[in-house]
């Protein structure tokens, strides 16, 4: 486990750091009001995402070591291009409404809302054929699509089609070059998939109704409280874009790319620990679940701790890399960078939750939370503008990790916080 967490964390700071780069240059080449619209349409494809994969990525990652364990090898091979099946059908549908929205009610052209459209199935494909590895605890091979290809792409694309093709950046430019980035980084995804066997594409498969029924309980579930966290973490770009402008979203959208740079860390500790932790869950074994994530938070704060006091202090230089209208923002970044800080000191809550089966209580949670989140941005924005909306964003995003903490500690004994490395030492 510890190689596949070294390369998945530097998967993800490959990713973390080409997207910031891209996002630079677009802010650069493109303008601000540019990189406001491009971070619009990006927080409503990832905010869309976990509602038409419905949750079952997660599922498969959840059940599939279960059924292993059980000997339920038909359930194992069918569940998988159940999922897929399921998921790609909802997605197109979910693609189609996401265009309509963009050209009906936003005004952007038909390009654009077609290639918007376009990008939501394909994210939702990768996410579940990134599902499908994981299962199997090949988390270092599954995120080669999302973490390393899919960000390569975008990049070539972008300095292509500036330097090379168009000589300008557009919103329809930038949108098709996430799209074709998506696209390869399905086919590689898809490419690992076949290669390592990882779906039985032509074994039998008779599942009951209440198998499906209950990849459906826990997928709705997991649709919510996905839902939610995307919501707490893009809502203040996309209602900053709807109540305010372009230009305050491309402002807190630059805080907040830099700001989760924080918690990078704890999202590729997160993904790596998953099928683990619901290994131990089926053998009902407490001491390596506590294990587990102990271990996940004090690798996750060994990165998120200098990364954030070299942000802090560093403030100012770095916004400026996006122009130097950004430099007004450097309080609303800092302020940002303590509540990442304070979500990666919590330790993979989410994780441990939904692969341990109490992902009821977190789902009412976190989705009440969000609510409460979106109604008090809405409020702060429009009473104070930016500064109010900012200072909602951080209550937000350092307090629902700190209940589903508590909540960890009360249903299952397991501390995931950063007290947790405490149960390391005494090992």
């Amino acid at each position: 486990m510890k190689f596949a967490a070294i390369f998945v964390l530097f998967a993800n700071a490959f990713s973390a750091g080409m997207m910031f780069l891209a996002s630079v240059f677009i802010s650069r080449y493109g303008g601000k009001d540019l990189f406001g619209f491009f971070s619009v349409i990006l927080g409503l494809i990832i905010s869309a995402a976990p509602v038409v994969t419905f949750g079952m990525d997660t599922a498969i990652v959840r059940f599939l070591p279960k059924y292993r364990e059980e000997g339920k090898r038909q359930l194992v091979s069918g569940m998988q291009r159940f999922v897929l099946a399921f998921a790609a059908m909802l997605s197109i549908l979910g693609g189609i409404a996401l265009a309509t929205i963009l050209v009906h009610f936003r005004n952007y052209s038909l390009e654009i809302g077609f290639a918007a459209g376009v990008c939501l199935p394909l994210a939702v494909i990768l996410s579940v054929l990134q599902g499908a590895i994981r299962a199997d605890a090949n988390v270092s091979r599954a995120v080669v699509g999302e973490a390393v290809v899919r960000p390569l792409i975008f990049a070539v694309c972008l300095l292509s089609l500036y330097f090379w093709l168009h000589g300008e950046l557009t919103l329809l430019s930038v949108v098709s070059s996430y799209a074709i980035a998506l696209s390869v980084a399905m086919v590689s995804a898809l490419c690992l998939v076949i290669r390592g066997g990882h779906i039985k594409w032509r074994s039998t498969f008779h599942p009951r109704m209440a198998d499906i029924r209950l990849w459906l309980q826990l997928g709705l579930n997991v649709l919510f409280s996905q839902l939610s966290i995307a919501l707490l973490n893009q809502s203040p770009v996309v209602l900053a874009g709807v109540l305010l402008s372009a230009f305050d979203a491309g402002e807190i959208g630059a805080v907040i790319r830099l700001a989760m740079l924080v918690a990078f860390a704890l999202t590729a500790v997160n993904s790596v620990v998953a099928p683990f932790l619901s290994r131990a869950m089926a053998k009902d074994d407490t001491w390596e679940l506590q294990s587990l994530v102990s271990r996940a938070t004090g690798f996750s704060l060994l990165v998120a701790v200098p990364v954030c006091g070299a942000f802090f202090i560093f403030a100012p230089e770095l916004l400026s890399l996006f122009g130097d209208d950004y430099t007004g923002a450097v309080p609303y970044l800092r302020m940002m960078l303590i509540a990442y800080a304070v979500q990666a000191a919590c330790g993979p809550s989410v994780a441990l939750l939904n692969m341990t089966g109490i992902h009821r209580a977190m789902t009412k949670i976190v989705s009440v939370w969000a609510g409460l989140t979106v109604i008090g941005l809405a409020v702060a924005m429009i009473q104070v503008g930016m500064l109010g909306g900012v200072v909602i964003a951080a209550v937000s995003v350092a307090g629902y990790p700190l209940i589903l903490a508590i909540l960890c500690r009360k249903t299952l004994g397991v501390d995931p916080t950063v007290l947790s490395l405490r149960y390391l030492v005494a090992r």
